[in-house]
């Protein structure tokens, strides 16, 4: 990797070495290049998305999927929504059986925990939408919880149509179907079809769930939906 300095990192030098040694055939050390490059600066998105596009051409599919979900949190921070949607479907085209809550744990870890949250103080705006063909609602909120995202998730689905309420990625909230709290965001769980659209705002919404984690969330909510398609009653959805 060039360098001027040898105490100091730079990121565009290793995209310059693995892209000579791409046009040589030395695929894999590329890649070993920039992986390591990565280490040292986890959020540079000209690294990760060569490293996208060499592994994309490698035919390493399911790694490129790994790297596309990083790069879609990643974008959303920087404000490129654009291509943060791009990487997100880009994402489940490489690989239908990739998790975004799995993949997503170590682009959490490198945030620093003084980053401030993405919401802002201004005016609200739509910062994603899509076809819930494409993504699962559960993959598109793992996505705005690591991106800190303070705003709502409009959903129109023939199973339900409604809003999610999020404050800093956190779900506090969400209604549809006369529904208020768990049992509307239960109602919204079965959508897998139609469309969603987030909007970020700096609004403050009525706290109707209380949870530590959407992922904590999410497997109560499913472990209490087989329950009653099992026929268990619970009253654990208040």
């Amino acid at each position: 990797m060039s360098k001027n300095n040898p105490n100091e990192f730079d990121p565009e030098s290793a995209i310059i070495d693995a892209e000579l040694l791409v046009k040589y055939r030395m695929v894999n050390r590329a890649i070993e290049t920039l992986e390591r490059a990565i280490d040292s600066a986890p959020r540079h998105i000209g690294l990760r998305e060569k490293l996208r596009e060499i592994l994309i051409d490698a035919g390493k599919r399911d790694h490129a999927a790994q790297h596309c979900l990083a790069l879609a949190s990643l974008h959303i921070s920087a404000g490129d929504l654009e291509r943060a949607n791009e990487r997100l479907l880009e994402a489940k085209r490489l690989d239908p059986r990739v998790s975004v809550t799995g993949q997503l744990r170590d682009v959490r870890h490198t945030q620093s925990p003084a980053t401030p949250p993405v919401a802002s103080r201004g005016p609200s705006h739509r910062i994603l939408s899509g076809s819930l063909a494409d993504i699962s609602l559960f993959d598109i909120i793992q996505i705005l919880e690591n991106s800190r995202i303070t705003g709502l998730v409009q959903v129109l689905s023939s199973a339900a149509s409604g809003e999610i309420y999020l404050q800093e990625g956190l779900i506090i909230g969400a209604k549809a179907g006369g529904e208020a709290g768990r049992r509307a965001l239960t109602l919204l769980s079965g959508a897998a079809d139609g469309s969603f659209e987030v909007e970020k705002n700096a609004r403050t919404y009525e706290r109707t769930i209380q949870a530590t984690s959407n992922t904590a969330l999410i497997l109560d909510l499913l472990r209490v939906k087989d329950e009653e398609d099992h026929g268990i009653s619970t009253d654990t959805i208040q």
